[in-house]
């Protein structure tokens, strides 16, 4: 049972309805989350124009974008995040294998691995003593725009994982399995 409620676009406060009635529209219904982060509409209305910008920011790939996605919330724990992203991740072009290795932080290439280390250092330490990461990166052919896109995705990840484990928000996506034994 969720520890903060998702409300509907009727219950949902004044102000938040209209960005749940545009979401109901765009998406065909307003994700649990999404429902949930509109109890306070400045967040929501953020997180939403954070999310639009980034994707229309051409440095990172749509595929790139959800591996980051996944990774994140596998580190942060986060099980409704990894199920939304591992559906969304099917629409990106991701195979089960690549939802699962992006999981775990790997990627097929040098720029995919460089990407989900950055990631990993920026979730586990805020970036301190991220340089090995950096340098691997800078190797990997990756300009400081899509560093700073990294670190963007990273923090909205870690903000939408939050929200859902702490509201312990109901899954309405298919759950994604667990991970293989290693």
């Amino acid at each position: 049972m969720s520890r903060i409620s998702s409300p509907t676009a009727d219950s949902a406060p004044s102000s938040t309805q209209p960005l749940l009635q545009s979401l109901q529209k765009k998406l065909g219904r307003v994700p649990n989350l999404y429902a949930t982060i509109g109890h306070s509409p400045g967040a929501l209305q953020s997180m939403l124009s954070w999310e639009e910008a980034l994707s229309r920011g051409n440095t990172l790939s749509r595929r790139e974008r959800e591996q980051l996605s996944l990774h994140v919330s596998e580190l942060n724990g986060c099980g409704y995040c990894i199920s939304a992203h591992s559906a969304i991740g099917k629409s990106a072009g991701l195979s089960e294998q690549d939802i699962d290795a992006a999981r775990v932080g790997a990627g097929v290439n040098a720029r995919e691995n460089a990407i989900l280390a950055l990631a990993r250092r920026v979730v586990r330490t805020g970036g301190h003593g991220a340089g090995g990461e950096l340098t691997r990166a800078r190797e990997a052919g990756l300009t400081d725009a899509e560093v700073v896109d990294i670190i963007a995705a990273v923090s909205l990840r870690s903000f939408t994982n939050a929200v859902a484990v702490i509201a312990q928000t109901e899954l309405d996506w298919p759950k994604a399995p667990s991970l293989p034994e290693a």
